[in-house]
């Protein structure tokens, strides 16, 4: 009884200084602090909104005070807000926010804040007013029988959930796998090299004349496939550049093509009018729908023959030029 006549007291106490203090004229003064709390009272453990308020003139310098962890020994800051700023009026107004909880049960003195400030005599101090808050604990009803704790709840595993853990296991097998192929092979060369020595790759004019056999021996253009025709029979000779010289010929243009092959084989013009009346003749047949006779479709196929018997010993003899000059 006595206690609780105390806690009135001081309630009553509180209150009414703090409402003397909101009445006096924050405009005319210098600097005013002020601690607000968003409620009078928690329950033990609940979260509540501490305001650390500063109202000053604007050109005056002030410093809020570091708050920490904690207001008191019975009072805990669980984090720090955002800082709002007013400036209106010549004056500027400060509010600090911390979220602050006790398990502490009784009332508890929220302690009063101390702001430096400078002014024309050196630096001096400002303070709040302490708070008094009261922190309840819960009512317990110990007529009732002490109940069992509810075992866990048990709930479904979420595709989310059980996603980065099938992603990490197929990637974890993927590299195992990767790793076991790269030591089987690597014990399969050591136990049989000469199973795993590369092959010697077949010479550029025998697959051309044996692509050339071929196309000779469907004799598309015949059935009226001329278009299909001309397109086999530049890609082979187009491949054929590309094995032999090394130029990118499948994905270049006929101009490109005779300006590297001219380079590449400056000594023999015909070879360029052959290749050169090929090239040009299957694009007119495959963009513009030129419809050649059956004497040209023969004539061109015979043109890729010399042009790949002609110029194969040339290429030959030019690397043996160029291994000769570098011994």
């Amino acid at each position: 009884m006595g206690m609780n006549c105390d806690i009135r007291f001081l309630k009553g106490k509180f209150f009414m200084g703090l409402l003397l203090f909101l009445l006096l004229p924050a405009r005319g003064q210098l600097i005013s602090v002020q601690s607000l709390l968003a409620d009078d009272s928690l329950m033990i453990g609940e979260q509540i909104t501490y305001t650390l308020r500063v109202d000053a003139e604007s050109e005056l310098d002030f410093l809020l005070p570091l708050i920490g962890d904690t207001l008191s020994s019975k009072l805990e800051v669980l984090s720090s807000l955002s800082i709002d700023t007013i400036v209106e009026g010549g004056r500027t107004v400060v509010e600090q926010n911390y979220i602050i909880t006790s398990f502490e049960p009784g009332p508890q003195i929220v302690p009063s804040q101390e702001v430096i400030y400078g002014r024309a005599g050196g630096p001096d101090t400002a303070r709040s007013m302490p708070l008094i808050i009261n922190v309840y604990e819960p009512l317990v009803d110990t007529s009732q029988q002490i109940k069992p704790i509810k075992p866990p709840i048990n709930t479904p595993i979420t595709f989310r959930e059980l996603f980065p853990w099938v992603a990490a296991g197929l990637g974890a097998l993927l590299v195992l796998g990767a790793v076991s192929w790269l030591v089987l092979r690597y014990l399969r060369r050591k136990k049989d090299p000469e199973r795993y020595k590369q092959k010697p790759q077949e010479p550029a004019h025998l697959i051309a004349f044996r692509e050339l056999d071929k196309l000779k021996e469907e004799k598309i253009w015949a059935r009226g496939e001329v278009k299909r025709y001309y397109t086999r029979l530049t890609e082979i000779t187009r491949h054929y550049i590309e094995r032999q010289y090394d130029i990118p010929a499948m994905e270049s243009t006929t101009e490109e093509i005779l300006y590297a092959f001219q380079k590449a084989n400056p000594e023999d013009h015909l070879l360029d009018e052959i290749l050169k009346e090929l090239l040009e003749l299957a694009d007119l047949v495959k963009f513009a729908r030129e419809d050649p006779l059956p004497v040209d479709n023969q004539t061109n196929l015979n043109n890729a023959y010399i042009f790949v018997q002609k110029t194969y010993p040339l290429f030959y003899r030019s690397e043996e030029k160029a291994e000769a000059v570098d011994e």
